[in-house]
């Protein structure tokens, strides 16, 4: 074999060995970002749907401030006082009467006053309901799913 050949060998395995890494890399990466934390995820998507508007007139800014703020992209005064300001939120998905169909959810959030919560309902296609939840539904074939979400995570 001449040296020619040689290099292009090693070079192949080399190519192929940091390819292997990098796949890893992010394969694990992906599985330690979980779903509900606020940097995205189809639980971040459902409490953003359902409260993002009241966030925004509460907090007296745009719905679209509060989603970047939340997700990482916007001003980081606003997340803060999300941050400081929500307390708990607690999302309930009740099982589809009929299968593999949307879900009637209830979202409720508590801020720093104990007294003051806000509860709103909504419904979250079966597609947008996050993994572990319709997991859930099929495997245990229970009613009712609760998570918890926070804007810190």
């Amino acid at each position: 074999m001449s040296r020619r050949e040689r290099n292009g060998h090693m070079s192949l395995w080399w190519w192929t060995g940091v390819g292997v890494v990098v796949v890893a890399a992010a394969l694990v990466a992906s599985r330690r970002w979980p779903a509900g934390c606020a940097g995205g995820g189809r639980l971040t998507a459902v409490v953003l749907d359902a409260l993002a508007e009241d966030w925004a007139a509460r907090m007296d800014t745009r719905p679209d401030d509060i989603r970047a703020a939340v997700l990482g992209s916007g001003a980081a005064e606003l997340r803060a006082r999300l941050v400081s300001e929500v307390r708990e939120v607690e999302v309930v998905f009740i099982r589809p009467a009929t299968g593999r169909s949307d879900a009637h959810t209830v979202v409720r959030c508590v801020f720093g006053n104990p007294e003051s919560a806000l509860v709103t309902e909504t419904v979250t296609g079966w597609d947008d309901i996050p993994d572990g939840v319709r997991a859930e539904f099929i495997r245990q074939e229970i009613d009712e799913v609760s998570r918890h979400w926070s804007v810190a995570s």
